[in-house]
C-alpha cells in the first residue's frame, strides 16, 4: 500500500430476515472429524433398552476471519449391539464479512446446518453398522431434535 493511503473498512453485512441469511449461505464443504462404530463384545447379549439411547450436540462458529460460519454436528448412539460416534462438520461461506445476533446464529445452526448435517451423519451410522455386522439402528429420515425455542421465524 502506498504511503498515505488507508484502507476502507470492508462493511459488515446484516440480513434482515433468516430467509435473507438463508439464501447467503453458500455450502463449501463437509468434513467429517470422526465416524466410529465398536461392537459390544464384553456383554453377555443386547444392552437393555433402558441403557440404549442417542445424543446430538451442535456448535456454531465463525471461521475464515468472519467471512464463514461452521457448524458441528457429533451424533453419539448406544444401541442393542454396538455404540456409534459421528462428528462432521458443514461450513459456509456468506460472501463478506458478516455480523449474526445470538438468535440468527441458533436459527442457522438449528435450521440450516443440522439440516445440511444430518444425513451424512445417520448414513455413517448405517455404514458403520454394515461394516460391524449389526442392525442398523433406524434413526428418523429428519433430524428428531426440534430447534431452541423461539427460532421458528423472523
Amino acid at each position: 500500500m502506498a504511503a498515505g493511503t488507508t484502507r476502507r473498512p470492508v462493511p459488515v453485512r446484516r440480513f434482515g430476515s433468516f430467509q435473507e441469511l438463508a439464501e447467503a449461505a453458500q455450502l463449501d464443504d463437509v468434513a467429517f472429524l470422526e465416524a466410529s462404530g465398536r461392537r459390544l463384545f464384553d456383554r453377555p447379549g443386547p444392552r437393555p433398552e433402558e441403557e440404549s439411547g442417542t445424543t446430538m450436540s451442535v456448535w456454531l462458529r465463525q471461521g475464515d476471519g468472519g467471512t464463514t460460519l461452521e457448524v458441528r454436528c457429533r451424533l453419539e448412539l448406544a444401541a442393542a449391539l454396538a455404540d456409534f460416534a459421528v462428528d462432521a462438520v458443514a461450513v459456509f461461506s456468506l460472501g463478506g464479512p458478516f455480523a449474526l445476533s445470538a438468535e440468527e446464529q441458533q436459527w442457522f445452526a438449528d435450521q440450516v446446518g443440522v439440516t445440511v448435517l444430518y444425513p451424512y451423519l445417520r448414513e455413517a451410522v448405517h455404514g458403520s453398522a454394515g461394516k460391524l455386522g449389526v442392525d442398523t439402528p433406524l434413526l428418523a429420515v429428519r433430524s428428531p431434535w426440534p430447534p431452541a425455542s423461539g427460532t421458528d421465524q423472523k
